[in-house]
């Protein structure tokens, strides 16, 4: 049988009392370091961010054949203190100042300072026309 002293587990100081590994005050450091930085992070956030209405802009990424039809990749942007939900985006293809076509996407959040990423959908190449996206309304969560 192999012989296991105290020594082998644990070390003790010279009065007894067992002592910390630098490992040990390391990992605590650095857990401590995380920590106060997470806690940094939120408070700024919940100083420095607004308490005002969603402000939400839409975009066209992209324009993409999707069978028979186009789909216009969006995303939305949401810059304001607030989450916006069932947000309603509106595309119209436009010809002058005549719509020539209309199509409408609904995204269930789009929280306060983030991006959402969606699409629409038209018989139309939007390519072809004026793509103009407008961010009808939104309620609170």
């Amino acid at each position: 049988m192999a012989d296991i002293r105290e020594n082998d587990i644990t070390s003790r100081d010279e009065d007894g009392s067992a002592s910390v590994s630098r490992l040990a005050w390391i990992s605590s450091g650095l857990g401590l370091l995380l920590f106060l930085g997470s806690v940094g992070v939120l408070g700024y956030e919940g100083i420095t961010r607004g308490n005002g209405p969603p402000a939400i802009t839409a975009v066209v990424e992209a324009v993409v054949p999707a069978g028979p039809r186009w789909l216009a990749h969006i995303r939305l942007t949401n810059d304001g203190g607030k989450t916006g939900a069932k947000v309603q985006v509106e595309g119209q293809l436009m010809a002058d100042d005549e719509a020539l076509e209309t199509s409408v996407a609904e995204f269930d959040y789009v929280p306060a300072g983030s991006e959402q990423k969606g699409g629409l959908f038209f018989d139309r190449d939007p390519r072809a026309h004026a793509l103009r996206l407008r961010v009808l309304g939104y309620v609170e969560p």
